[in-house]
């Protein structure tokens, strides 16, 4: 309030008061300190620079963030430059470009080496006008700690996750281990009893032996494929096509179990960074799926369509649906619905999604069906050439 009184009384001190104007100026001052001590005591570092990058004010707590030149150690930063007080370089030309407008002031992390320490800043723009200049905040974050926490939660849900995968591997390789040492141990009996065995009565032994042998090597590929980094290859192209591919591909399973596959592609889709082979692997997985879920007579919808900078993809089936409790769990590793499945294909077309940049929902009703829709972010190059034809 004191402040807007003297603004007013400025122009003409005469006329005011000279008590009044003491009890302003007095009033100024104090409010002045209190803004001083909230300025220094504030979490982040705030140096507040003039249009030519002179220091205008900086709090205390900017100097126990930011390594600066030694020989201001000891005074004011007030009226010095900002990109001489600094002595990091890389901080120091950043802040500077910024100035310069070759950088946007977007947000951006540093890590810099303090003393013994090593610590992680984070640097954020906020422009401040007056009625007569502008200036600019810049904020000093440490955000060290918050950087390690966030480590350690990865590394715990790392570590989670191992933990499930693990438990999930061993339930799924104990039956046809256990299959395995059943008919091992009935040929043992067989040639104890016979002598020796004819290619026949060994067969259908060794045929069990073949096929437990085949399901664990699936269950060693796919646990190999869930956990290792992907390999990633995206180039710009049609999704479309690559939808086409794969219902080509499906069309003699669908017309075999007398289920209807629709396609409504959107042929004015903007082209997205996609690996093929990928995207493949998750629609198989999804269509899959969607085909077990069906009795005859089911059908099976495939829809592409713009969704704001997303292309969506959306796999719909009219079979049995997902219960209400079991969808936030259908992507965990080794979760499945299914007395056959591994409960890895779910987790796969997860993964697949994240390696894109995209996303997945689903929407499931017990008895009417389910809908899983991907997002595929779309390029700002495509995005900008979609608004030049437009």
């Amino acid at each position: 309030m004191s402040n807007r009184l003297l603004k007013k009384f400025a122009g003409d001190l005469s006329s005011c008061p000279e008590g009044e104007l003491k009890n302003l100026i007095t009033q100024s001052l104090e409010e002045s300190d209190l803004y001083a001590s909230l300025f220094n005591n504030l979490q982040d570092g705030h140096v507040i620079i003039d249009e030519k990058g002179t220091v205008v004010l900086a709090n205390r707590r900017l100097f126990t963030l930011v390594p600066y030149q030694r020989k201001y150690r000891n005074r004011p930063l007030e009226g010095m430059s900002i990109k001489e007080c600094i002595s990091d370089k890389d901080l120091s030309s950043y802040i500077e470009n910024v100035l310069n407008g070759k950088e946007k002031g977007e947000d951006r992390d540093f890590t810099l080496q303090v003393g013994s320490e090593l610590r992680t800043l984070r640097i954020s723009f906020l422009r401040l006008c007056t009625d007569k200049n502008q200036y600019m905040d810049i904020i000093i974050s440490d955000i060290s700690e918050d950087i390690r926490k966030e480590t350690r939660l990865r590394r715990s849900e790392s570590l989670a996750s191992m933990t499930t995968m693990a438990a999930g591997v061993a339930h799924e390789i104990k039956n046809p281990l256990a299959a395995m040492q059943i008919h091992t141990q009935l040929m043992r009996k067989a040639f104890q009893k016979y002598g020796s065995l004819d290619e026949e009565k060994a067969e259908k032994y060794l045929n069990v032996i073949e096929e437990e042998t085949a399901h664990l090597n699936k269950i060693a590929v796919d646990f190999l494929f869930a956990v290792k980094p992907m390999e990633v290859e995206l180039r710009l192209g049609s999704l479309n096509e690559n939808v086409e591919e794969v219902v080509s591909f499906l069309l003699p399973e669908a017309e075999e179990r007398g289920i209807e596959v629709e396609t409504k592609l959107d042929s004015f889709l903007p082209r997205i960074q996609f690996d093929a082979r990928l995207v493949k692997q998750a629609l198989l997985n999804l269509v899959q799926n969607a085909f077990a879920a069906m009795a005859e007579n089911g059908k099976l919808t495939i829809i592409s369509k713009s969704d704001g900078d997303y292309q969506a993809l959306i796999i719909r089936d009219n079979g049995s649906g997902i219960p209400e409790e079991k969808l936030s769990k259908i992507f965990e590793p080794y979760y499945t619905t299914k007395a056959s499945g591994t409960g890895l294909g779910l987790t796969l077309v997860y993964k697949i999604m994240k390696e894109h940049n995209g996303d997945i929902h689903v929407k499931s009703e017990v008895g009417k069906g389910t809908e899983f829709i991907l997002l595929f972010p779309v390029p700002v190059s495509e995005r900008k050439a979609l608004e030049a034809k437009s």
